[in-house]
């Protein structure tokens, strides 16, 4: 008979024991999901790269306005608003039928002087003196015939309108027929392959910024397409707006960029030796920024100063300190001191 009790209280003992098992792991249960997901990592000091962004304009190092020198009708236009024209192609004349007629009749001239020149110079023998050569050829008209065609010839050229370079054609607006005078500009020659942009930036920007540094540029057209660049040109001046002037020379080629585009310049400058975090890992808190940190299980939210920012992180000039293990994910609505369930990310952050 004791047997059997001694059993039955093993038994209730038992019993107890499991329920007190399962109890405990239904709270540890209910605890841990109760504390929030987050993902968590190591942060180290790096080299980070501060992304600036500029407005700028795009403007064409060989850019000239082209005009006649005489005034007078317009004989033949050769070309179109966006046409591509070679050098010393000819883009348009005016009438020019009697400067021809000029030239033509300054040629007979100059030939009849030299038939002359050449009758009287037999006079002289062959120890002619250089002095009484030169005479001779003033005597004979030579000088004078050769200058009129001179001047014939020029007279012509000024009314043949040939490109200096290549390029395109822009700001035609004038057709055959129509009368131009020399003040009015006939066309604008654009080489759409020597581009260059400018732009301005704030004076406690200028660190950032040196002749011969690499920029990036992005159109509005394209902001899939990053174009290279680099500083050509910095005004050592600072203006009323407190802004200094810099030009920077596109080197891409196929840009499709358009003279008097509006541009996004990008300037990318290494700052050494900083902290280094992702995006995600910052958030507000009454218009602060702030970084948790985990100590323990515990989220620690730190206020922090931004040194400078890019496309995906942040460089931290106060707040945080090397080999913190600060959350990157799942803190949008943390607290401070929150329970975390942690899972650790080994990753590189991107700096730029």
């Amino acid at each position: 008979m004791k047997i059997y009790k001694y059993l039955f209280i093993l038994l209730i003992l038992s019993c107890t024991k499991q329920t007190n098992n399962i109890d405990q792991n239904k709270k540890s249960k209910k605890e841990l999901e109760r504390q929030v997901r987050v993902k968590t990592s190591i942060i180290g000091s790096n080299i980070f790269y501060k992304k600036i962004k500029i407005n700028g304009k795009v403007n064409s190092i060989s850019k000239v306005e082209l005009r006649f020198i005489k005034a007078d009708r317009l004989a033949k236009v050769n070309f179109l608003n966006g046409q591509k024209i070679t050098k010393n192609q000819l883009i348009a004349y005016l009438d020019n039928a009697l400067l021809k007629n000029s030239i033509e009749k300054s040629k007979i001239e100059l030939q009849k002087a030299k038939n002359k020149f050449e009758e009287e110079k037999i006079n002289f023998g062959s120890n002619i003196k250089v002095s009484s050569l030169e005479n001779l050829k003033i005597r004979s008209g030579l000088l004078e015939a050769q200058n009129n065609l001179d001047r014939a010839q020029i007279e012509y050229n000024q009314t043949i309108l040939k490109a200096p370079f290549y390029g395109v054609i822009a700001n035609l607006e004038k057709k055959e027929g129509d009368f131009i005078t020399s003040s009015e500009v006939f066309c604008t020659l654009i080489n759409p392959n020597n581009l260059e942009v400018s732009f301005s930036i704030l004076e406690n920007e200028f660190q950032f910024v040196s002749k011969g540094q690499h920029v990036e540029i992005q159109s509005f057209v394209n902001k899939d397409q990053l174009l290279k660049g680099i500083i050509t040109e910095i005004n050592p001046l600072v203006d009323e707006n407190g802004l200094i002037k810099i030009r920077a020379k596109v080197l891409s080629k196929e840009t499709h960029l358009l003279d008097g585009m509006n541009v996004k310049v990008l300037i990318n400058k290494p700052l050494k030796d900083v902290i280094v975090i992702p995006k995600e890992a910052l958030v507000l808190r009454s218009n602060r920024q702030v970084v948790f940190t985990l100590e323990k299980g515990l989220a620690k939210w730190n206020y922090v100063e931004v040194a400078g920012e890019n496309n995906n992180s942040y460089a931290i000039k106060k707040g945080l300190k090397v080999s913190d293990t600060i959350i990157v994910s799942g803190n949008l609505n943390l607290s401070h001191d929150a329970k975390v369930n942690t899972t650790f990310i080994d990753k590189e952050t991107d700096i730029r």
